[in-house]
């Protein structure tokens, strides 16, 4: 196993280092190495190695019976490259830590998917394959296997430095410190075989405008690549629609050009054949590892879930911001549109083929214009209903069986709705609306039929039947009596002072958009921030 040599000339080299509480992260971007260390000190001790290749990592978990254990980090960590038994490239990191404790024990050590990680982290699951036992050698354990399709896969080592190693059966290792004194002084390894992204350099993503703050663009570094932004570390090193489109439409006026079209090119490669916008991505083992559970044939091929809706009305109002709103930008509009956006793998890991497209240019059938023609078809189909019969029947509900569908992401989230505000109120008619400018703009004549350019031309009016009729239904009146019982309730329950909110609420009724509808179209009444989203 060889260290990168140091690169200090490579402007892709980024170090970053938070610390939060008792969780200490070191961010590390070297040449095709892109990972996070985090180690969690305290009652729970962990150390977790994420990778963006993959959205992979290795983690260990630590019994607690012998008291908190506080890791202190030596040496940043670096990057490293090793070949497998087969002769392919691993890429990770190695470092040196020292823990305040003479013994800590394994508890339990995973390597593969990030999503594996994460779900035993939550509850304790553990997949149904790829758990190894360690291998014991003088003064180290260690963990390997391939991918569950037999592609390269994962290491994870700890050496002792002047310790012992005991194997204790099963998972559990025993990390003793020297006999003679002296501290418990570990050296970490974990690599990964999963194919590398590509990152940007500061001076590619962001322009001269962005503001000078060193901590939170090296945040923003580590989490952008030319393939896709990563919706945030430790557990989502991935793509995620909705995170895509609203950081992008936030940091848009900080970045360059280039950079903003890759993320838009990231989701509408994405898109489902339908038009949807992709929630998340499944990439790396976890794929292989869903098909296993279904009794499929093993294949990586990325798996997507278009479970949302909110996503799939961000896209057009987004795009829209970036090619129409400049004068500068309108002028890379066509190019933009024409370039090839090659459609990648879609739900259930079926192939998202790229939409047919007759009439015009079947021969854009990949282009980005083809495929964003994909979801103007969607949102017009989708917001068809209500235009013409306006009424809570014909909203956008969540999708049938779910119980989430928009940005506030649980079950308690819409309380018990299945009608988002949101979703309805705003971006509905917000992709409306930016179907008409781009209708308007005519980037979209080359990538539709003579028959959808009718339908586009349709966007505007649609748009104000949304404006002027969905709002209402979310509307709420409390009576003042009411409103005020409700604030002094939950002033008493919270043991806070009731006065001043009593007194913001006024001797009149209190009027005010609901969170959601119900299922039979009733508003519930629940206060809420998304009209901010307008």
């Amino acid at each position: 196993m060889m260290p990168v040599p140091p690169l200090a000339h490579d402007a892709t080299v980024l170090r970053h280092t938070v610390v939060e509480g008792l969780v200490r992260s070191d961010f590390l971007r070297h040449g095709a190495v892109a990972a996070q260390l985090l180690l969690t000190s305290g009652a729970a001790p962990r150390w977790v190695a994420a990778f963006v290749a993959g959205n992979s990592g290795a983690a260990v978990w630590f019994d607690a019976d012998s008291g908190p254990v506080n890791w202190c980090v030596l040496g940043e960590p670096h990057a490293i490259e090793a070949m497998d038994s087969q002769g392919r490239t691993l890429r990770g990191i190695e470092t040196t830590i020292e823990a305040d404790a003479g013994c800590v024990r394994v508890r339990q050590a995973l390597l593969g998917s990030l999503r594996v990680l994460r779900d035993h982290q939550f509850d304790g699951r553990l997949p149904m394959a790829g758990v190894v036992a360690p291998v014991m050698t003088p003064g180290m354990a260690s963990w390997s296997r391939n991918r569950l399709d037999g592609e390269a896969g994962y290491f994870l080592s700890v050496q002792v430095n002047g310790g012992q190693v005991d194997s204790l059966g099963g998972q559990a290792v025993a990390l003793r410190a020297p006999a003679g004194g002296g501290p418990l002084r570990l050296r970490l390894r974990a690599l990964t075989g999963d194919t590398p992204v590509t990152p940007w350099r500061e001076d590619e993503l962001l322009n001269s405008s962005a503001a000078d703050l060193p901590a939170a663009r090296r945040s923003l570094l580590f989490l952008s690549y030319r393939e896709k932004l990563l919706a945030g570390s430790w557990r989502f090193h991935t793509y995620f629609g909705r995170d895509t489109l609203m950081a992008l439409r936030l940091l848009m006026p900080a970045l360059q050009a280039p950079a903003i079209e890759a993320a838009l090119s990231s989701v509408l490669r994405r898109l489902s054949p339908a038009g949807e916008v992709a929630h998340e991505e499944d990439i790396g083992e976890f794929p292989v590892l869903v098909r296993l559970q279904r009794g499929q044939r093993l294949d990586a091929a990325p798996v997507f879930d278009y479970k949302m809706v909110d996503d799939d009305f961000m896209l057009l109002p987004v795009l829209c911001a970036y090619l129409l709103d400049s004068a500068a930008v309108h002028e890379r509009a066509r190019e933009f549109l024409a370039q090839e956006g090659h459609g990648v793998h879609g739900g259930h890991g079926e192939p998202a083929e790229p939409g047919e497209c007759s009439g015009h240019a079947s021969h854009h059938a990949s282009s980005h214009g083809a495929l964003l023609a994909r979801n103007v078809a969607w949102v017009l189909s989708q917001a068809r209903p209500f235009a013409q019969q306006p009424g809570a029947a014909t909203l956008v509900h969540l999708k049938p069986g779910e119980i989430v569908g928009d940005w506030r992401d649980s079950g308690d989230g819409l309380a018990g709705g299945v009608v988002s505000y949101s979703t309805n109120a705003v971006l509905v008619p917000a992709a409306l609306r930016a179907i008409e400018s781009l209708a308007a703009s005519g980037l979209l004549v080359p990538y539709i039929t003579d028959a959808q350019a009718a339908d586009t031309a349709e966007a505007g009016a649609m748009a104000l039947v949304w404006e002027q009729q969905a709002p209402m239904l979310f509307d709420v009146r409390l009576p003042s009596t009411s409103a005020r019982l409700a604030v002094q309730t939950c002033a008493s329950e919270m043991g806070l002072p009731a006065g001043a909110a009593l007194a913001s609420l006024g001797d009149n009724d209190l009027e005010f958009a609901a969170l959601s509808l119900d299922a039979a179209g009733r508003a519930l009444p629940v206060m809420h921030s998304d009209f901010s989203f307008a």
